[in-house]
C-alpha cells in the first residue's frame, strides 16, 4: 500500500511539473509572436511617419507650382493650349499611374521630371520661388512625422527624423516599447521591457536637389 502511495505522489508530482513546462513554453511562444508583431509596429509607424513627412514636401512643392503658373499667366500668350506647370504635372502624373505606379508615388515622380523643366525655363525665379515654399517648412516635417509616430504608439525618446542626401529621402527612426508576458506572480519568468527600434523611409525627392541641401 505504500508503495502504491509514493506512485501517485510521484505521478502528481510529474503532472505538476509538465504543467509548469507547458506553460512557460506557452509564455515564451506568445512573447517571440510578440515581438515580431511589435516589429511589425514599429516598421508601419516608421514607414507611415516618412510618406507623411514627404507629402508635406509635396504639397509645398504644388504651391510653389501655382507660383510659376503666376508667371506663365503673366507672359500673356495667345496659345491657348499651353498647359499650366500643375496640369503638366497632373497629366505626367496620370500617365505614370497608368503604367502601374501607386497614385502618390507617381505625382512625386512627375515633379521629379517637371521641375528640371521649369529651372530652364525661369533660371532667375527659379530658386527664389521653390526657396520661399520649400526651406520654411522643415519645422511643419518633423511635427507631421512626430504626430505619426505617437499616433502608432511610437516613442519619441529616441526618435530621429532627417533628409538624407542624395537621393533626398526622409528617413524616420523610432521605436515601440515591447513588453514581455510573464506569469501572474513572475516565478518562472521576469517582466521585461524593451525598445524595437525600426527605420522607415520615403520616396526620393530629387527636385529639392540644389534647394535644400538634407538637415
Amino acid at each position: 500500500m505504500k508503495y502504491l502511495k509514493n506512485e501517485r505522489g510521484n505521478g502528481l508530482i510529474f503532472m505538476l511539473w509538465i504543467m509548469v513546462v507547458s506553460i512557460a513554453i506557452c509564455v515564451i511562444v506568445l512573447n517571440i509572436a510578440k515581438v515580431y508583431i511589435v516589429k511589425q509596429q514599429a516598421a508601419t509607424a516608421t514607414q507611415q511617419a516618412a510618406i507623411a513627412g514627404t507629402l508635406e514636401y509635396v504639397n509645398a512643392a504644388k504651391k510653389a507650382l501655382s507660383a510659376f503658373d503666376d508667371l506663365l499667366v503673366e507672359e500673356d500668350t495667345e496659345d491657348e493650349d499651353i498647359l499650366s506647370w500643375t496640369e503638366l504635372v497632373d497629366k505626367k502624373a496620370g500617365e505614370n499611374e497608368s503604367r502601374g505606379q501607386l497614385k502618390e508615388i507617381a505625382y512625386i515622380n512627375a515633379l521629379n521630371d517637371i521641375f528640371p523643366v521649369i529651372k530652364n525655363v525661369y533660371p532667375d525665379d527659379y530658386l527664389r520661388i521653390m526657396e520661399s515654399n520649400l526651406i520654411p517648412i522643415e519645422a511643419e516635417v518633423r511635427n507631421t512625422v512626430e504626430k505619426v509616430i505617437l499616433e502608432n504608439d511610437g516613442n519619441l525618446k529616441r526618435f530621429k527624423v532627417n533628409l538624407v542626401l542624395p537621393d533626398y529621402r526622409i528617413e524616420v527612426k523610432a521605436s515601440v516599447t515591447y513588453e514581455s508576458i510573464t506569469d501572474s506572480s513572475e516565478e518562472f519568468i521576469e517582466s521585461m521591457e524593451k525598445e524595437v527600434r525600426q527605420k522607415g523611409s520615403g520616396p526620393p525627392l530629387p527636385f529639392l536637389k540644389g534647394v535644400i541641401s538634407g538637415w
